[in-house]
């Protein structure tokens, strides 16, 4: 069986990265983010892997094709911590981490989020994991 290859937008430090490739096995070929710190870490953990940058700016259809997609995209639209204000607020990019899916078309898309992202948005994330063609299913879980 050949490895899965494994996109990473909203990377961070990469843990959930780390979890993905723990729980599905497979090789991380490129992460995605523009944070300067997370950036240091990556650099250092990841040598070898190239970091896209900022998703708003990356054309996915010049990026090669994985198997998996995963990311911890920002809370701060949705938590209760901050002001939510949702798909409102300049920080929710959802929308650009569809449109990576849409191009890429992974078999797999492991994302986290605050529980309120669900509450607030998991009905349309639904719709658009579920509109990305091929009967897909989608599903949303509770963790601690």
């Amino acid at each position: 069986m050949t490895s899965l290859r494994i996109g990473s937008v909203c990377t961070g430090y990469g843990g959930l990265d780390m979890a993905v490739q723990t729980v599905l096995g497979g090789e991380l070929v490129w992460v995605a983010d523009n944070d300067p710190g997370a950036n240091r870490i990556l650099a250092h953990r990841y040598s070898g892997v190239p970091n896209l940058g900022d998703i708003t700016a990356v054309d996915f259809a010049r990026v090669g094709p994985v198997d998996v997609v995963c990311g911890g995209y920002p809370c701060q639209p949705f938590s209760s911590a901050g002001k939510r204000k949702g798909t409102a607020d300049a920080r929710h990019i959802w929308p650009h981490i569809a449109r990576a899916l849409g191009v890429l078309r992974p078999r797999y898309a492991v994302f986290e989020n605050v529980a309120d992202s669900a509450a607030q948005f998991g009905e349309r994330s639904r719709a658009v994991l579920s509109g990305l063609g091929r009967a897909r299913p989608a599903c949303i879980c509770d963790a601690l």
